[in-house]
């Protein structure tokens, strides 16, 4: 051992240890021998005779400065650890700065010009199916024959931790006598095959809780093939509410229904997390549209619907070579990037453009010197792909500055193909991997570009210094004026236009970029929480929007401006083309209490028939929602969708509060 590992360990930070303890390893040996230390002396939670499952979440903050952390592979507090010993806090920062600091690569302040923020997250789900029907000595024994000697002994350092939590979680649960069933089931599981569906459950959540608790994805690649006919109901819901104590995500269901995807929905209810994605054919059965829109209207957000068919479509097209059934093993990891089952790398929204921030610049830039609309359209598409081509850079070259400085152990071990390519998983080693880029205010350009027609160019009632000068005033008369307009969401045939080849010249412009590591640009668009602070960074905009304010936070009409109801906003969001939005286009809907069931299903399946890709629905009313706001301690459990995403609400900051108050709601 090293003097350096030694300090850690002396200061009980054995995680942070095990990344010193040889002179100069590689990032793959010190990574895994970091994982390996962190497993056998991690405190184990107390056991929960009321939970059919164990362990309940990784116990990644308790008490440690430094900790497995799923994305970025470790956490830092330097303020806790510069408390238990400044040294300690240098050299590990020097080390983060060597191996974790991988966003600062040439290119990063074009990349990030037109983002709020800029981070290196990352979604994956592990190899479930394989997990559970092989074993993890299957696993030892692929990787004992690798002729990579450095991958090979950093990959059986990590099995030998993992063995050792695995041994101590065994003992725990006899010493405490534990449920004989969840105690029989682990000592078989996850090392040996699973044979019933709860051993499988109890090896899932053994092997989530390693990985850190990203995403179960998609379950029915797994679970049916052990299941009975028993009632799971209560098991789901533990596997569920493990995810949402680590704050993992989502998981997908569907499109082969049984009594199995309504023991799903019925087990995802009050919970938030994870997400439910059920992936919806046109020939889905009544009785599951009946579970699917009951478990809706409990008002916990859950589940999303998603376009089946479409989605496939789209991917085997991006996709040619890829064998069907792994396209099959769609399901949308974190909020809804696309992600094959335990065979990907994706990113989790590496970069997202400001579209409405780039829009305003050149309205700004470029207005008075345009003699017509298309002339500014086309400043705006060609500062759009000028844009883009900046943040398809930035990523390239941070992608390769990761695969040459970290390492992911677990997703290293439990993504196919990284044993048998002998990869890293950020080094290619994954079957498939491809960056994830999104967007923020399409709909207020839009918007914005079509009042600038009518005011500037058709009626002609500004000049370009009058317009803007009454846009950064707000002034009432030019406001009205503005109501006028067309404007998406609404089915109009010139804001639908507008927004369809804006649209899809957008996306096409990832359709051919290139990473040097992966399989290039899938993109979304969906806005997590940066719709209010991409918003922030935006003065007045035509549309009516008031500076700082969020902008539209998801694919559908910006709040206020769809005014004729929820069957036209559709009609307008199946005019955003979406067909080259491989990693799921999000489209929030607010409905109210008095909203009917048949006809919300007529809305989403008319939607699908029109190419939608995904509804995601927020059942409540305003008055709730304020008094939520006011009154906190008397709403926890009211959930909400927010930009691709579900949420407790009176989790949400204030920002994100009001932005979901605002939203337009439909009676129905």
């Amino acid at each position: 051992m090293t003097d350096t590992a030694k300090l850690f360990y002396d200061i009980g930070e054995p995680f942070a240890a095990g990344f010193f303890e040889t002179d100069s390893p590689s990032p793959a040996r010190a990574f895994c021998r970091a994982y390996r230390r962190f497993y056998e002396n991690a405190t184990l939670s107390g056991y929960d005779p009321s939970d059919p499952l164990y362990p309940y979440q990784i116990p990644w903050r308790d008490g440690y400065a430094v900790c497995p952390q799923y994305c970025r592979q470790y956490y830092v507090d330097y303020g806790a650890l510069g408390a238990k010993s400044e040294e300690c806090a240098r050299i590990f920062k020097q080390f983060d700065d060597e191996h974790g600091d991988f966003l600062n690569v040439d290119g990063r302040e074009a990349g990030s010009r037109y983002a709020a923020y800029v981070d290196g997250w990352n979604h994956s789900v592990p190899n479930f199916k394989r997990v559970i029907a092989e074993g993890l000595d299957s696993y030892e024994a692929r990787i004992a024959k690798m002729k990579d000697a450095n991958l090979r002994e950093a990959l059986l350092d990590l099995l030998v931790g993992i063995r050792a939590y695995h041994t101590r979680i065994v003992e725990y649960l006899e010493s405490v006598n534990a449920e004989e069933r969840l105690v029989a089931a682990l000592k078989k599981v996850p090392f040996s095959p699973a044979e019933t569906a709860y051993e499988a459950i109890v090896s899932c959540n053994f092997v989530l809780c390693l990985d850190g608790c990203d995403d179960i994805g998609f379950i029915d690649g797994w679970l049916p093939k052990y299941w009975r006919g028993e009632d799971l109901t209560r098991e789901l819901s533990s596997l569920m509410m493990h995810v949402q104590y680590a704050n993992g995500w989502s998981m997908s269901i569907g499109p082969e229904y049984s009594e199995l995807t309504k023991q799903y929905l019925t087990a995802s209810r009050g919970e938030a997390r994870p997400m439910i994605e059920l992936r919806c054919t046109p020939d889905m059965p009544d009785d599951i549209w009946q579970v699917a829109l009951e478990t809706v209207l409990t008002g916990g957000g859950q589940p999303a619907f998603y376009n089946e068919n479409a989605i496939q479509t789209r991917l085997r097209e991006r996709f040619p070579d890829a064998p069907c059934e792994d396209i099959y093993e769609f399901a949308g990891m974190g909020c809804t990037e696309t992600n094959f089952s335990g065979l990907t790398f994706s990113g989790g929204i590496d970069v997202n453009l400001n579209v409405l921030k780039v829009f305003d610049e050149v309205m700004r830039e470029h207005l008075a010197a345009c003699s017509s609309f298309d002339e500014l359209y086309e400043r705006l598409m060609t500062r759009l792909h000028e844009v883009q081509d900046d943040l398809v850079t930035f990523v390239n070259n941070y992608y390769n500055r990761r695969a040459e400085i970290s390492f992911a152990p677990m997703r290293t071990l439990f993504v196919d193909d990284c044993i048998e390519k002998e990869k890293g998983y950020y080094n290619g080693g994954a079957r498939y991997t491809f960056a994830i880029p999104s967007d923020s205010g399409i709909p207020n350009t839009v918007d914005s570009l079509l009042v600038v027609k009518e005011l500037v160019f058709d009626r002609k009632l500004y000049t370009a210094d009058e317009f803007i000068s009454a846009v950064d005033a707000g002034d009432e008369k030019f406001l009205a004026l503005a109501r006028e307009c067309p404007a998406y969401g609404v089915a109009d045939p010139a804001a639908d236009s507008l927004i369809n080849d804006l649209t899809r010249r957008y996306y096409a412009h990832y359709r051919h970029a290139k990473l040097d590591i992966g399989d290039g640009f899938l993109p979304t668009s969906h806005q997590f929480i940066r719709h209010t602070y991409e918003g922030q960074t935006v003065g007045n905009t035509p549309d009516g929007r008031r500076g700082g304010t969020p902008v539209a936070d998801s694919i559908a009409a910006a709040n206020g401006k769809a005014v004729d109801g929820p069957t036209r906003m559709l009609i307008s969001a199946a005019s955003f083309d979406q067909s080259m939005i491989y990693a799921i286009p999000v489209l929030n809907l607010s409905i109210t209490t008095k909203f009917k069931p048949e006809v919300l299903r007529g809305l989403i399946e008319s939607y699908f028939k029109l190419g939608g890709t995904q509804v995601q629905i927020t059942y409540t009313d305003r008055e709730t929602l304020i008094d939520a706001k006011k009154n906190p301690d008397d709403h926890g459990d009211l959930v909400v969708r927010v930009g691709g995403y579900s949420d407790f609400f009176i989790s949400l900051n204030s920002d994100l509060q009001d932005a979901v108050i605002e939203r337009t709601m439909f009676d129905g």
